[in-house]
């Protein structure tokens, strides 16, 4: 099987949405032999910043000579990309091998499901001595929760984010997340926790009873890779899980930790692409706000061209009230997803003046063109769907 026949029988599955549920991947893990019983696993769940954390996490096993496997969502350059071991993309040759052997074996899982399946299966063949797993959507039921017992259940900040499946509060968005936490697992949290998330997450560690380690507000921490100040936040969090990795055996120095923040690279969290623009796949208040903080730092009062797409699903109007007093100009799109994409004249409609632009490529040249001749910078965000489309036009 070639690589594009395998990524078109992934992407055959993409109509079944989410699922929740883990009765399909408890069923497809055992015809697979179950690989997640034979990974030391680092679960990571959260609204804002898994991803991130988890690459620092991983960036630090691997400086400290851990082969160690990383699985991240959404894609956001190449499927590939999201299946890593010591940084370096599944081969295109085995992932093609992979979906060769599993696709037809494994009929009922959604796409997540199965991708999630052909990376533990993956990491398992390879050996890693650490498997660092970030959550798709909430915990509990998401496929990721499928391991016994994880070495540490880690927890970045917990916000109003698709509410519509996990809660409609931080406390019952919480509780569905806390369900990554199993008996024998260390569990860690950040320092920024919101008060009511925090509350859920030591309720359910301390009726396992399990610690919780949080890192201390204002940590210093090494130079960072990644610019933002909610990186050196997600930093705290994975230093925390380090330290919490070395209380059971693992060995790590302050120089692997220094080398592997200093080495994290990743896509679309607050990427610049030369002097003007910047990409974020900030798509709800938090993480906006993160974002604004950021312009803000960058180019102080200077206007922005914001170029945007969003879900339908999101809180639109919350990202909008952060964004639109930075933005001079505003060019809407609509997102490449079939299901959630909220067309391009509805975000336009609540930005109150943008310019709706459907088409991506069509509102990246407009934007970008508008950017150029203003001499302003280009801010592309609201959906990892749009500042993954834009990277590839705008490298």
């Amino acid at each position: 099987m070639e690589l594009s026949e395998a990524l078109a029988a992934i992407a055959k599955r993409h109509g079944r949405g989410i699922c929740p549920g883990l009765a399909r991947m408890k069923a497809a893990l055992q015809v697979a032999g179950h690989p997640e019983r034979r990974l030391r696993v680092v679960h990571i769940a959260g609204t804002n910043g898994k991803g991130s954390t988890a690459a620092m996490i991983a960036a630090i096993a691997t400086a400290a000579g851990y082969k160690t496997g990383l699985y991240t969502s959404p894609t956001v350059t190449t499927l590939a990309d999201t299946i890593t071991v010591d940084q370096s993309p599944i081969p295109d040759t085995e992932l093609a091998e992979l979906v060769e052997k599993w696709d037809p074996l494994l009929p009922d899982l959604t796409e997540f499901e199965l991708v999630t399946v052909l990376a533990l299966v993956w990491f398992a063949r390879q050996k890693v001595d650490l498997a660092v797993i970030e959550c798709g959507l909430g915990g509990a039921e998401d496929a990721t929760n499928v391991f016994p017992a994880p070495l540490c259940a880690v927890f970045t900040p917990i916000s109003l984010d698709r509410t519509k499946l996990l809660g409609d509060s931080i406390e019952q968005i919480a509780r569905q997340k806390a369900g990554i936490i199993k008996p024998n697992s260390a569990v860690v949290t950040c320092s920024d926790q919101h008060p009511e998330a925090l509350g859920v997450l030591f309720g359910y560690a301390a009726s396992l009873g399990l610690t919780v380690w949080q890192p201390a507000a204002g940590a210093k921490t090494p130079p960072l890779s990644m610019s933002g100040e909610h990186q050196r936040q997600n930093a705290q969090t994975a230093i925390q899980t380090i330290k919490v990795l070395s209380a059971k055996g693992f060995v790590f120095t302050e120089k692997n930790i220094s080398d592997g923040l200093a080495a994290v690279s990743l896509p679309c969290r607050q990427e610049r692409i030369g002097e003007r623009i910047l990409l974020d796949g900030a798509h709800n208040p938090q993480g906006v706000a993160a974002l604004a903080a950021e312009i803000r730092r960058l180019w102080g009062k200077t206007p922005v061209v914001l170029l945007t797409g969003m879900l339908a699903d999101k809180n639109v109007e919350g990202c909008v009230r952060l964004l639109s007093p930075l933005a001079v100009k505003v060019f809407c799109c609509t997102p490449a997803h079939p299901d959630r994409a909220l067309p391009a004249s509805a975000l336009a409609a609540v930005y109150g003046e943008a310019e709706a632009i459907s088409d991506i490529r069509e509102a990246v040249t407009a934007a970008k063109r508008y950017a150029d001749s203003h001499n302003l910078p280009l801010i592309v965000a609201g959906s990892f769907y749009v500042a993954g489309e834009a990277r590839k036009l705008l490298r």
